[in-house]
This record gives C-alpha cells, sequence and structure tokens, in this order.
C-alpha cells in the first residue's frame, strides 16, 4: 500500500450495519458510516431472473453490451405481491420507518431503469432528485483480485458501490464501499452522493437503480 493510499485510507469507513429491520425478504441490514443510513438487503432469485431474463433479451436484440434503459410499467408490476415493485415499495417503507420513526402513507416508485457496463464502464459520482433512491444487483463481473484491493480518494477500482458524504474533515469518515453481490439491494437518501469505478475483468456489472418519493403521516 503506497503512502497515497494509506493517507487516504483514514477517511474510509468499514461497512458495518449499526442496526437492523425487517425487510420484505428477511432482514434488513442499515448502515450509518457518516449520518445518513443506508439499507441493504437482499431480494428473492425468481425476481432477479425475472429481471436478466428480460434485459438479456433486451440486449440481444439490440446487439450492444453497454447500455441503460427504463423497465416497462408491466415487468416492474409483474408478479403481484411478489413483483419488484411490491418487493422496492416494502423495503422503502421499512427503512423510512426504521429511520424516521413515522409512519408511511404511500410510497410512488418514480422510475426503475437498467445499468449493464462492460469491463472499464465508470458511473461518475452523482445524486438523485427523489426522496429515495437505491441499486440492486442483477449481475456481477469476475473482478481482477490486483484491481479489486486498489484504493483512492473515490473508492475502490473494481465495481464497487461507492458512497461519499462530505469530504477531508478531521475525526470523520467521508467514504464507505460496498462490493456488489447479485440480489443485493441498497436504499439510500436520493441526495446522497454515490458511484462507481470501472472494473477490470470479465463479465458485466448489471445493476437496476429506481427513484421514489414518500409521503409521511404528519
Amino acid at each position: 500500500m503506497d503512502s497515497a493510499t494509506r493517507s487516504l485510507k483514514k477517511y474510509e469507513a468499514e461497512p458495518i450495519a449499526v442496526k437492523t429491520a425487517d425487510g420484505s425478504s428477511g432482514a434488513m441490514e442499515l448502515f450509518s458510516p457518516f449520518g445518513p443510513f443506508i439499507a441493504k438487503t437482499t431480494l428473492p432469485s425468481d425476481v432477479i431472473s425475472r429481471i436478466n431474463q428480460f434485459v438479456d433479451h433486451e440486449l440481444a436484440q439490440a446487439g450492444v453490451r453497454g447500455a441503460e434503459f427504463i423497465l416497462p410499467q408491466a415487468l416492474v408490476e409483474e408478479g403481484g405481491e411478489h413483483s419488484l415493485m411490491q418487493h422496492l415499495a416494502n423495503n422503502i417503507i421499512a427503512y423510512h420507518e426504521a429511520c424516521e420513526n413515522s409512519a408511511v402513507v404511500s410510497v410512488t416508485i418514480e422510475a426503475v431503469w437498467i445499468v449493464n457496463q462492460p469491463e472499464g464502464s465508470p458511473s461518475p459520482v452523482h445524486f438523485h432528485s427523489s426522496d429515495v433512491s437505491g441499486v440492486l444487483y442483477l449481475q456481477t463481473p469476475a473482478i481482477d483480485v490486483r484491481e479489486e484491493q486498489r484504493n483512492y480518494i473515490s473508492g475502490r477500482n473494481a465495481g464497487y458501490l461507492n458512497v461519499l458524504s462530505g469530504g477531508k474533515q478531521p475525526l470523520n469518515k467521508s467514504l464507505i464501499s460496498f462490493k456488489p453481490v447479485v440480489g443485493d439491494l441498497y436504499v439510500f437518501p436520493g441526495w446522497l452522493l454515490h458511484g462507481v469505478e470501472p472494473f477490470r475483468g470479465s463479465g458485466e456489472r448489471r445493476s437496476l437503480a429506481f427513484n421514489a418519493m414518500v409521503e409521511i403521516k404528519g
């Protein structure tokens, strides 16, 4: 580890859950490395498979690997109580109520889209305009272990989900990185900065992102 990496490492928080709640698919872990809560849970494999089948077909039809597109509403709602829409809504409610200690009246999921990235594709650091946003991992690449161990100010250069808040303030953590795992769903405030550095390795990084608005009592 070089001196530049060592000097920046002290600003990186460890992905250790500080609180748990009940999500629609079981336990939901809550991370709060620098203030806002980040929720992590896992969606059922049948939901993941259903989405992947659709995305595989769309990419084959278009003849591309790298792509970003909105999922059709019919697919998002397919499965009734076991649909992607219902899983997202249930987990957003569990997350919001665990963090805010106030009942949720309604959840409106405004958009759900796919981000399919081949080797070398970044997602620059950004935020969303919604109350709540998140990412669901559908496919993960085989990452070169040498790349996975690299670290610098914006996080690991291996397709990790990097979440940032603040900067180089003393006595503070301002960066946390989560390794992508198929089925893992992360939920966080829409204003929270996040991004992904390009990975080196075989396969593709496929994720699903969403924006949602939340109405609470009072």
